[in-house]
């Protein structure tokens, strides 16, 4: 009975293991992965920004009024460092010609910040080169993420985006959920939270999208035509995660954009 007993935990052991190995080597575990990470970098860059704006503004606080990209505010801050060197010659080097450069230049002179301390400043330096270094790391991993979703499912990706493909891919669950899904399932993808307020609190309104509100069309459309919009839209996109994981490799996408486009037009 107990050699019976070790046999089958041995043999549940086994099965349990190589479930687990063909869940992690599945291709789109890696997308999903690294659209998580992508969040990740996002929050990070965002918190990081924030605080070194916060903190440079305490030695020249005129500057955030004109550059207003937080990009380009911490290239600054990097690069030039001291208000008393923040010119019109040197922000255009920098920055191009779409910074109003002059007239930064012309606060610099005649700012109402604080000096700052050459420790502090140092700090504020690596603090903006830091979260520039996220910056081009997130780029990079965008890359990625629209290489990898072009291999794994050309047709889903190219209809739905492949960086708002690989987020509805991660909030599925991966590429078999997705082709099973019904498309009123997938156009709330991302919108669970409203969703759930809506069936404990029938006062509020149930939400008509999620994750693909992002989509350039959902966003082009009225208000009024949104929700239109994004039904037919995640329709098209359920189809297209279908083509692709059932192994359909023709072009379906293509055409489906053109309808999706028709009756946008006409919505218009």
């Amino acid at each position: 009975m107990a050699k019976d007993i070790d046999q089958l935990r041995k043999s549940l052991i086994k099965k349990a293991k190589k479930q687990v190995q063909e869940k992690y080597s599945e291709k789109d575990v890696h997308i999903i992965r690294a659209v998580s990470v992508l969040g990740d970098l996002d929050s990070a860059f965002n918190l990081l920004a924030e605080n070194v704006i916060e903190w440079y503004s305490t030695h020249f606080p005129e500057m955030h009024s004109f550059i207003r990209d937080n990009e380009s505010f911490l290239k600054v801050v990097s690069e030039i460092g001291e208000r008393e060197k923040v010119s019109e010659k040197a922000l255009s080097k920098l920055l191009g010609e779409n910074v109003k450069a002059k007239q930064v230049g012309e606060k610099a002179k005649k700012s109402m910040g604080s000096s700052i301390p050459k420790l502090a400043l140092h700090e504020l330096k690596q603090l903006a080169s830091n979260a520039l270094k996220l910056k081009e790391e997130r780029k990079k991993l965008q890359v990625f993420i629209e290489k990898q979703m072009e291999k794994l499912a050309p047709n889903f990706s190219k209809m739905a985006g492949p960086v708002l493909g690989a987020r509805l891919l991660a909030q599925a669950g991966g590429l078999k959920q997705l082709a099973m899904m019904p498309s009123s399932t997938l156009q709330l993808l991302g919108a669970e939270k409203a969703l759930f307020r809506h069936l404990k609190n029938k006062k509020s309104k149930g939400p008509k999208y999620g994750f693909i509100y992002g989509h350039p069309l959902v966003k082009m459309v009225p208000g009024k035509h949104k929700g239109k919009v994004a039904r037919s839209l995640a329709g098209k996109i359920v189809l297209a995660a279908r083509a692709d994981f059932f192994g359909k490799k023709q072009d379906i996408a293509t055409k489906m954009q053109k309808e999706l486009e028709q009756r946008v037009k006409l919505l218009d």
